[in-house]
């Protein structure tokens, strides 16, 4: 661990993240970021030591703090024990000291890291140009990377393509970050119990009448939460979605200026729809206080009917369903039609996200780039490896090559602890063979390859506005859009009234919201800001 003193940018950033989490009421009061995990055991240090004397060379030892976004890590009392993570750090001949950032909470428990000046020599972060990502490189926090890519990254010069690149860059033109790429900018998804519609011989809904009734339709048949969100608003667009308005999003008015889709008029309507649900018992009354792990629980025990997940994700709620429902299934839906007849879909997606900085007083950073483009090195074992995890334990290999794959019907398994957790630079679109493997998994790779490119919705992504920082309840990034999370849960509700919306609207204006407009106008007029999807200017 190296330390280094950050600056006012990023506690600025960070301090307005712990006021819109008091906010919501749903803050976490444990100020310990990173989870650090046990020493490894007596064992586990003498296999280390026997595999190490086999070789000339060196292990380097990289300390890594990744997001803890797998079941299974997230209940494993050590990681660096797993016998996953040993085979791993076999393979790619590192031994990796790994700390947890606990997945809920994720930007805040990091922005108190950066600001504290203290995090490992490798780190997960956000995307260069967020708030407290682009504090930490102003500051210096994490090293320009361009000349090591260019020396110890063949794999990964070659295979990531230059629009990723481009997404890691800082403000000075540097790139900061190694990270997933992806192809298909489809990233979420409405999922539905697919053994509910059956029962209830209902067709997967298309229109926002369609998605009512059979919101209504579940109710009816004794379905608890027939449809359930997340805290803040997070994984609940579907109805946002459908007016074209999703709250992370900024697109042009009819005056030719870049705002936040929710100061659109559609965003009126579309809290309209929401609070419908919520006076009629059709959403779960909880849903502006879940984190991810009182949902996902929800779910499994059979209490949802509808809900917001990454596509990627969905035969794996389908596995953790059928644990209590032995015929449940979760099917993908696309976000109801617009009806105004207008653009609707969620958020395009960007060229990547699972991205990583190297801390600037790293002694051997040369050591954690070779370390990541491994990752991508044509061996067919390798890959193979990476792809699946230990042979034996989750598939067998055919004398052609070809693989036998038998995933686990229990949830949480083991089998994305190398795969997702542990591999972190790969086409990260979709698990293809994977997903085929699982329950339901052929309609989701139909979905993903038809109508899932059909339902995102292109818009326009401003970089690192000053005045959002000068004004950061005013921000569209999500889980910090304190203003409008605060108008919008008391609009749900019922403590506030949808005839205050224009007065909402006047009152983000006169915090500053006049010159978030113009500085994001600005951007769009002279090329600087980012366009995500199939924008058409």
């Amino acid at each position: 661990m190296k330390k280094k003193q950050a600056s006012k940018i990023i506690v600025m950033a960070l301090s307005a993240m712990m006021a819109l989490s008091a906010l919501a009421g749903c803050a976490n009061n444990n100020v310990d970021a990173v989870q650090p995990t046990a020493q490894p055991t007596a064992q586990a240090e003498s296999n280390a030591k026997d595999q190490q004397a086999g070789s000339d060379a060196e292990v380097p030892v990289i300390d890594i703090g990744l997001r803890a976004g797998v079941s299974w890590v997230q209940k494993c009392p050590d990681i660096n024990t797993d016998e996953h993570v040993l085979a791993f750090e076999e393979k790619m001949g590192v031994d990796l000291n790994i700390s947890l950032i606990q997945h809920d909470g994720f930007t805040e428990k990091l922005g108190m890291m950066l600001a504290q000046g203290d995090f490992p020599d490798v780190i997960s972060g956000d995307l260069p140009y967020t708030s407290v990502m682009s504090g930490a490189i102003e500051n210096g926090l994490f090293l320009p990377l361009d000349d090591l890519l260019a020396e110890y990254a063949p794999n990964m010069m070659e295979q990531v393509p230059e629009a990723v690149w481009d997404e890691l860059r800082g403000e000075d033109g540097h790139i900061y970050g190694i990270g997933d790429f992806i192809s298909n900018p489809a990233r979420r998804c409405t999922v539905i119990r697919k053994d509910l519609l059956d029962k209830l011989n209902l067709d997967i809904p298309e229109t926002l009448d369609e998605f009512y009734n059979v919101l209504v339709a579940f109710k009816d048949a004794g379905v608890k939460y027939p449809f359930i969100g997340r805290e803040k608003f997070k994984y609940s667009e579907t109805f946002f979605a459908a007016y074209g308005v999703v709250p992370t999003t900024w697109q042009l008015n009819d005056e030719g200026q870049v705002v936040p889709a929710y100061l659109l008029p559609e965003m009126k309507e579309a809290l309209a729809f929401y609070k419908k649900l919520y006076d009629e018992g059709l959403i779960d009354p909880e849903s502006l206080t879940n984190n991810a792990t009182v949902r996902d629980q929800k779910a499994a025990a059979g209490d949802v009917g509808m809900m917001v997940v990454n596509i990627s994700a969905v035969p794996g709620y389908s596995t953790s369903l059928r644990e209590n429902v032995p015929d449940g299934m979760w099917v993908c839906a696309a976000s109801p039609l617009n009806p105004n007849g207008g653009a609707h879909g969620y958020a395009a997606f960007t060229p990547t996200a699972n991205v990583h900085y190297i801390n600037a007083e790293c002694e051997h950073p040369e050591e954690i780039i070779k370390f990541f483009d491994k990752m991508l090195e044509p061996d067919e074992e390798l890959q193979r490896f990476l792809s699946y995890g230990i042979e034996g334990e989750f598939y067998t290999v055919n004398e052609d090559g070809s693989v036998n794959l038998s995933l686990p019907d229990y949830s949480p398994n083991p089998y994305d602890v190398i795969p997702q957790f542990l591999r972190r630079v790969k086409d990260a679109g979709i698990g293809r063979v994977t997903i085929s493997a699982q329950p339901g998994g052929d309609q989701v790779l139909e979905y993903y390859d038809t109508k899932a490119k059909d339902d995102t919705l292109a818009y326009i992504q401003p970089i690192n506005l000053q005045s959002i920082v000068e004004h950061p309840e005013l921000s569209v990034e999500e889980d910090k859009q304190e203003l409008f999370i605060n108008y919008a849960s008391k609009v749900m509700i019922g403590t506030a009234s949808l005839d205050d919306f224009d007065d909402f609207v006047q009152e983000w204006m006169d915090r500053g919201g006049t010159e978030v407009i113009a500085e994001a106008t600005e951007q769009y007029n002279n090329g600087t800001v980012k366009f995500r999807g199939d924008y058409q200017k």
